[in-house]
This record gives structure tokens, C-alpha cells and sequence, in this order.
């Protein structure tokens, strides 16, 4: 009787463990984020080594004095990276439904795996190239005087 128990208590337990899994296990895990366009956590390497958001550009435009043809392609970047990026996302998110249902269905073998992560991997890549690729580009829009006018600024705002 006591094994009965064990054994029910167990077969609990696991039902339990699988409603919660399946209710949290949304995939990809970052699907919301995809399909947003949000950078968050793509531009890390970016930040944390100085160079701001173009957000943070367009902040302090009169400052720095950016021109109007400098304001237009930071705002375009604004504009058109989150676009793209919300089109790389869907297709990040469809590769990694895929890769889910051959999962569930038991379908998959280690070379579709390996070619089902390495585009994944790819398109991961791309995405990421795709938001870091905007904090090149402002350094390359103003000019150093600029550049160091904005650092400047920076530090001042982080006192």
C-alpha cells in the first residue's frame, strides 16, 4: 500500500511538473522579444563599451549639433532596423517551431539537428549583426568632434 502511495504521489508530482512546463515553455523562450524588433540584450557589447543608443544620439542633438542630414539617418536607423529586425525575428521564431515539432513528433536525427541549429545559429547572427551594425554606423555619422562631445555628455549624465 505504501508503494501504491509513493507511486501516486509521484504520478502527481510529474503531471504537475508537465502542466507547468508546457503553460512556461513557450519557443523559442525569447518569442515575444523576436517578434517585437527589440534589441534588449542584442547591443550589450555595444553599451557597455561606450557607444550609445542612437536613441541616446537623437537625445543630444542640439548639444552636438547634429546636422539635419545627421538627424535624418539616425532617425532612419530608428526606424528601419526595428522593421528588419521584426522580420529576422519571425523567421528565428518559425526555424525554432520547427525544430520544436520534430522534437514532439520524434522525427528528428542528429544531422537534421546540427543543420536545424546551424540556421538558427545563422539567422540568430544575423540579428544580432543587424542592431550591433547600428552602433558602427553612428560613430561613422558624426563627426569626432562630435563623438567626443557626446562622450563628454555621457559621463556628465552618469554623475
Amino acid at each position: 500500500m505504501k508503494i501504491l502511495k509513493i507511486g501516486f504521489l509521484f504520478l502527481l508530482l510529474s503531471l504537475s511538473y508537465t502542466a507547468t512546463f508546457l503553460a512556461q515553455g513557450t519557443v523559442p523562450p525569447d518569442k515575444d522579444q523576436l517578434l517585437s524588433g527589440d534589441a534588449a540584450g542584442q547591443t550589450l557589447a555595444a553599451e557597455k563599451n561606450g557607444f550609445p543608443s542612437p536613441q541616446k544620439i537623437v537625445s543630444f542633438k542640439d548639444q552636438i549639433g547634429l546636422t539635419k542630414d545627421q538627424l535624418k539617418k539616425m532617425n532612419e536607423m530608428l526606424i528601419n532596423v526595428p522593421i528588419s529586425a521584426t522580420v529576422k525575428g519571425q523567421e528565428i521564431v518559425e526555424a525554432e517551431e520547427e525544430l520544436n515539432k520534430l522534437f514532439e513528433s520524434g522525427t528528428i536525427n542528429e544531422k537534421t539537428l546540427r543543420t536545424k541549429l546551424e540556421r538558427i545559429g545563422k539567422l540568430r547572427a544575423d540579428l544580432r549583426f543587424m542592431h550591433l551594425q547600428v552602433y558602427l554606423k553612428e560613430k561613422q555619422i558624426l563627426s569626432a568632434k562630435q563623438w567626443d562631445r557626446l562622450k563628454e555628455l555621457l559621463v556628465s549624465e552618469a554623475k
